[in-house]
């Protein structure tokens, strides 16, 4: 997941730098990963164990439960087309700002979605990197960044770090009142699926 997490940063840091879209992209394709040397063997085995920890856990896997909302991972494993600029992925819209975009076919294509239930049927399922730009390009990079720190040290310990006032304080600003205890609490899944995960 440190993986993951290193390249939805990247990939925010590039789309603000550059004024880029950006949007609607998988997080992980294999052919980007092999061709900034990442070893192949390696991108398949973390596309794998991704798999294997949704067959395990369940095709939504319950993230956060606060009152009427609830919010689900969605791993999706798919073959597609990729275009890729320098190394990156990029979408239909970039490559026809940008000269020198190519079109790799038939590739491994991995999507990481939140599905949102806010109550009864209504539900919205969100890209995780589009989420993550949006964020940034809406709240400032500083934002996305306490995001991917937070969650990076919750998986590591279990425990809420200091990024998650600046959490809490865009959440507020969405309009969703909530306490620091009361995120914690609606965490609680995630601290069970964290448990399961390393005792795997």
């Amino acid at each position: 997941m440190h993986l993951i997490l290193h390249i939805l940063y990247r990939r925010a840091n590039l789309c603000l730098s550059l004024g880029l879209d950006c949007m609607g992209l998988p997080v992980v394709s294999t052919s980007v990963l092999t061709m900034r040397n990442c070893d192949r063997d390696s991108v398949y085995k973390l596309i794998r164990r991704l798999l294997r920890m949704r067959n395990k856990l369940g095709k939504n896997i319950k993230l956060l439960e606060l009152g009427d909302i609830k919010v689900y991972l969605r791993i999706s494993k798919t073959k597609g087309s990729i275009h890729i600029y320098d190394g990156y992925m990029m979408s239909n819209r970039d490559c026809s700002r940008l000269n020198g975009c190519i079109t790799v076919n038939n590739v491994t294509l991995l999507y990481i979605y939140l599905l949102i239930r806010l109550s009864g049927r209504n539900m919205v399922l969100i890209n995780v990197p589009d989420a993550l730009i949006w964020i940034a390009k809406v709240f400032g990079k500083e934002t996305a960044v306490s995001i991917l720190d937070l969650v990076h040290n919750y998986m590591e310990r279990g425990e809420l770090s200091g990024e998650v006032n600046t959490v809490l304080n865009m959440v507020n600003l969405l309009g969703l009142r909530i306490s620091k205890e009361q995120f914690e609490n609606a965490l609680l899944p995630t601290k069970r699926i964290l448990r399961i995960i390393r005792d795997a």
